[in-house]
């Protein structure tokens, strides 16, 4: 099987995972994975306008100030800004967004600054909105299969494991069976004697 998409959390939403998942993989797995939402987005990084090809970035007050190549801890090439401590002095912001007591604010680059600004914008947009909510449906299906014991098993050896995970998927698939059967007022007895008809089974007793 080739996994071409993965809904994650957001703890799999570093770049290094994006770059692995948009390069490393032998193809492209489309990872949909919500940015990390910061505590004041009015100062935090994602509100300040990184432009990666002009090597420049502007503040939330619209102040610019090229970048300054260096190295992160794996010594990957990145991009530091440093903002005049006298214009963020004069800045309504200071206190939010400046820790330093005697520098401006500083901003650096992620060494994969370009995979999670597009993550960014793509968080934006309907496409996202409407595919990422499929991931707690699918996380409630797999904490009932733990519920109803998919992490131990009763039998030892490889084949009698299986067959209980098997056994265990086809209760639960029941299970949503009869719940969307209740819901939608279908009579499953009904569409069993269709089946049966159909396929020339005898009626069920």
């Amino acid at each position: 099987m080739t996994v071409t998409q993965v809904l994650a959390d957001g703890a799999c939403g570093s770049g290094a995972i994006r770059a692995t998942c948009a390069d490393e993989l032998g193809h492209a797995v489309d990872l949909v994975v919500p940015v990390a939402q910061p505590a004041d987005p009015a100062v935090a990084k994602a509100a300040f306008q990184i432009d990666l090809p002009a090597q420049t970035a502007t503040c939330p007050q619209g102040h610019t100030v090229a970048g300054q190549a260096c190295q992160d801890e794996a010594g990957r090439t990145i991009l530091s800004f440093t903002f005049a401590r006298a214009t963020c002095a004069a800045c309504p912001l200071l206190a939010r967004c400046v820790r330093s007591k005697t520098l401006g604010r500083t901003v650096r680059t992620n060494a994969h600054e370009e995979l999670l600004q597009a993550a960014r914008i793509r968080q934006q947009t309907a496409e996202f909105k409407t595919l990422y909510p499929l991931r707690s449906a699918i996380e409630r299906k797999g904490a009932e299969l733990v519920y109803h014991g998919l992490r131990h098993t009763r039998y030892l050896g490889q084949r009698k494991r299986q067959f209980q995970r098997l056994w265990l998927g086809a209760a639960v698939n029941l299970k949503r069976l009869f719940k969307l059967a209740e819901q939608r007022k279908v009579d499953l007895g009904a569409v069993l004697s269709q089946l049966n008809a159909l396929h020339g089974c005898p009626a069920a007793v």
